[in-house]
């Protein structure tokens, strides 16, 4: 069993945004909405913080205030401070703008990366590359989220070896973090676990995440199989938002895997995260009201047993 404590990311005001390109009736929030955000959940004491990505801002017009955004969270404490950077043009308009660590993309799929980038996969890695560079000159920590690391919904199921050599390169690089994605949520623990064990069997000094969206419901246990297995990180969504913008169907579903879930779970078998869920759950309502989408994560929905002890208790009481 892995034992060494689960640092968890927050993707919110990144992934979560995202998908607003391709659904209606939110409320878009504003730069100020999102530093609220990004400051609540840091004092809910979650360690880490995807705060936005350096995109074309035609592309993903939710994020197009990024340097903004950046700029206004610049030297927080408490708490680790990162943005997508999907290619060299990225990272620099993110060190323009103050942020201390660059998250590249790249995918497993030719086809969904050429429909997500525009650029192939050789290309993206030569990205990732100059990426690497300037993270080394510039004293910035440089790392990898590889989605579509399980299937594609072009082509079927991503081999193995595919993601392995793509890893090789990017440890060559210098870079010693990358998350692995199941984009589209249908990879189960079986598949978690031999992703994980292969991969860090090949380079045992990888710090390695997991991104995981929640489609067939099986993002939680897959967490659990990926952190028996030796996965450190896990990218989660308060609220449970987000999903993948080159997706052939509607990403209503696909929502990452929430962050409120998956604190609960680590607790409820005693790991600590560091992270407040009460606190955490109400910067998640408090989300969920301004931009006027419910939240889709099960304790936002359910309720902890906490919760469910407590109005069983004030029940007996009343009939007492």
């Amino acid at each position: 069993m892995s034992q060494s404590k689960p640092r968890i990311v927050e993707l919110l005001t990144r992934d979560g945004l995202q998908t607003m390109v391709h659904e209606s009736g939110w409320h878009v929030p504003t730069t100020a909405d999102k530093v609220a955000f990004i400051r609540k959940a840091a004092e809910a004491g979650v360690p880490e913080i995807e705060i936005t990505g350096f995109v074309h801002p035609k592309a993903v017009p939710p994020l197009a205030d990024a340097i903004d955004v950046a700029r206004q969270v610049s030297g927080m404490k408490g708490t680790v401070i990162r943005a997508l950077v999907p290619n060299y043009k990225g990272a620099l308009n993110a060190l323009e703008a103050g942020v201390p660590k660059f998250s590249c993309l790249i995918v497993g799929s030719e086809t969904y990366q050429k429909k997500n980038s525009n650029m192939s996969i050789a290309d993206n890695v030569r990205e990732i590359e100059r990426i690497a560079e300037l993270g080394r000159r510039e004293d910035r920590v440089v790392s990898v989220g590889m989605g579509i690391c399980f299937a594609c919904p072009y082509e079927g199921k991503i081999p193995l070896k595919a993601i392995m050599d793509l890893i090789d390169q990017f440890v060559a690089f210098g870079i010693d973090e990358v998350s692995i994605a199941d984009s589209i949520g249908h990879a189960s623990p079986i598949d978690i676990r031999e992703r994980v064990d292969a991969i860090l069997q090949r380079h045992p000094h990888l710090t390695l995440g997991l991104h995981l969206h929640d489609s067939s419901g099986m993002a939680l246990a897959n967490i659990y199989a990926g952190w028996l297995a030796g996965a450190k990180i896990f990218e989660t969504c308060t609220g449970g938002y987000g999903g993948g913008i080159a997706m052939p169907i509607s990403v209503n579903g696909m929502g990452n895997v929430a962050t409120e879930d998956v604190v609960n779970l680590f607790h409820s078998m005693g790991v600590d995260t560091g992270i407040d869920l009460e606190k955490i759950r109400k910067a998640g309502r408090w989300f969920a009201d301004l931009v006027g989408v419910p939240p889709r994560s099960r304790i936002a929905s359910n309720g902890t047993l906490a919760d469910l002890n407590r109005i069983g208790r004030k029940l007996l009481e009343q009939q007492s």
